[in-house]
């Protein structure tokens, strides 16, 4: 009898089809990866089975179920640092059920006193030696419980984290954003987002990455053929199965191509409410790393994985809607492009408080060597109408699909902490009802008026440590351990001795 999950069971009811038992080959064998594999068309293409799935919950009974049908044996548990990983344990199923409805799954708190290479970071406002490192409660979100299907056995579910005394954590990335996400809520508006990240894969594994030093890595293809369909093709049996298993997990990819590098592809998303977008993303990067490793592969979403080539974007696509989410608040008929005054006070309010909130676009020292000019990436604080080269692109092709693409962001970004950030400064914008300055016309890198976004991870410490608006959306507790972590980031890096130094300096000083 079959263990793996049947076709629409799981986080948000997708069809789709199970690996088979050992699916897991290397790259290098792209008939074993091909030979007897079948696309099955999901379930997710019917409308009316989307808004199905998007209306459903699960319960501990539901849960169960699936478990009991599907014969799984374990669930992966856990949320997303304050880097964008998920981190958690595994539990047995049996362990899961017991515990999930009564007081949760003790977690050390050290999973937010160490930076992204687990190394403890001293003297943060909360979890340190001084404190011994206790723990804090992951309770799950039923909602996100989804059978994982490729790996035999196994379910996911996303967790929001409690202190021992019941409160909800507030410096928590997912509560960041939840907290932004019910203001919006309480001013009428349903935010829609979902994420475009580019990703590049490479045909090594965790054995060859750190033999070659992370340097001198074989690229899946050779680029740069972007948006060749036969290329693709030839990449299909990796990225095909990547996309498949992303769909049968419930994350519902719209469309991917290839990207302007070598092994870089876009893997584009379905939007839907913004909690929700955030929990797919963040899985989306841990899935991608997973799937790929199966078949000997490794993905990177550094935003700048080499000094001669095109960064990584992690463009969020934003709009609002009424409460009941039948119209879309960006529409008006005030002017040609139907963008009504609801959206120019968001757009404005993104543009006004994007130094303020760069931290949590931009999170690493890497982050900003991805904003060169005529690298696809923005450099200056401008807008315009279907404008690539600027930091907000209006997308206005019609009623339901107007919105605002956030080109700000790298494909490093903490989801939750991005989509805050954005929909915190829209909300501001309409808050104080601020204009934007006029739409840029051609390129915004020709735009000699136009602010600069801040280029350094350093330069956006100083802005959003002075930043009463930080403060305010975000809250004391998340903004004083924020920045401790970035500062502890750009001492690191102030430490570093890089093979460019080593390049540039050796034998002439």
């Amino acid at each position: 009898m079959s263990t793996s999950p049947a076709p629409g069971e799981g986080i948000f009811r997708f069809a789709a089809s199970s690996p088979r038992r050992g699916a897991a080959k290397t790259i290098a064998s792209k008939k074993s990866l091909s030979d007897g594999r079948t696309m099955h068309k999901p379930l997710w293409y019917n409308p009316a089975y989307r808004r199905r799935r998007e209306a459903s919950t699960v319960d501990i009974k539901v849960a169960a179920h699936l478990i009991d049908k599907n014969h799984l044996r374990s669930v992966k548990i856990g949320g997303g640092d304050l880097d964008g990983v998920f981190r958690g344990k595994r539990v047995s199923a049996e362990h899961f059920l017991s515990a999930a409805e009564g007081e949760g799954f003790p977690q050390c708190d050290v999973i937010f006193g160490w930076d992204i290479r687990d190394e403890v970071i001293g003297s943060l406002p909360f979890s340190n030696w001084e404190a011994g490192f206790g723990d804090i409660i992951m309770r799950p979100d039923l909602s996100t419980f989804a059978a994982v299907p490729w790996e035999e056995g196994c379910a996911s579910v996303i967790c929001d984290y409690y202190t021992e005394h019941g409160d909800p954590l507030a410096l928590a990335p997912r509560q960041v954003l939840r907290r932004v996400v019910q203001q919006a809520r309480s001013a009428g508006y349903v935010a829609n987002m979902a994420a475009e990240l580019e990703v590049r894969f490479f045909r090594e594994d965790q054995e060859s990455l750190r033999e070659k030093g992370y340097s001198d890595l074989r690229p899946l293809n050779p680029g740069l053929n972007c948006y060749s369909i036969h290329h693709a093709s030839i990449d299909e049996p990796v990225i095909g199965r990547v996309c498949q298993m992303l769909n049968a997990y419930g994350l519902e990819v719209e469309a991917y191509n290839r990207e302007h590098g070598a092994g870089m592809y876009e893997i584009n998303l379905h939007y839907t409410d913004a909690l929700r977008a955030a929990d797919r993303t963040m899985l989306y990067k841990s899935a991608t790393k997973e799937i790929a490793a199966q078949m000997g592969a490794t993905p990177t979403f550094m935003a700048k994985y080499a000094d001669d080539l095109d960064g990584s974007g992690g463009h969020i696509h934003q709009s609002l809607w009424s409460l009941d989410g039948t119209t879309s608040v960006f529409w008006g008929e005030e002017d040609g492009h139907h963008i009504s005054s609801l959206m120019r006070h968001f757009i404005a309010g993104v543009l006004a408080t994007l130094p303020d909130f760069m931290l949590m676009y931009a999170p690493n020292v890497n982050s900003y060597k991805r904003y060169v000019a005529r690298t696809w990436a923005p450099t200056s604080l401008t807008w315009g109408i279907d404008n690539r080269t600027s930091a907000l692109r209006a997308i206005v092709s019609s009623r339901d699909a107007i919105r605002i693409e956030n080109r700000v962001p790298g494909a490093d970004l903490n989801p939750y902490l991005a989509f805050a950030a954005t929909l915190a400064g829209g909300l501001h914008g309409i808050e104080k009802q601020l204009e934007p300055p006029a739409a840029v016309r051609g390129s915004a890198y020709k735009s000699p008026d136009a602010a600069l976004l801040p280029n350094s991870l350093p330069q956006a410490l100083d802005t959003f440590r002075s930043s009463e608006l930080a403060r305010r959306w975000f809250g004391d507790e998340f903004c004083d351990q924020y920045m401790a972590f970035r500062e502890w980031e750009v001492e690191k890096h102030r430490r570093a001795v890089t093979d460019w130094e080593r390049r540039r300096y050796f034998e002439m000083v």
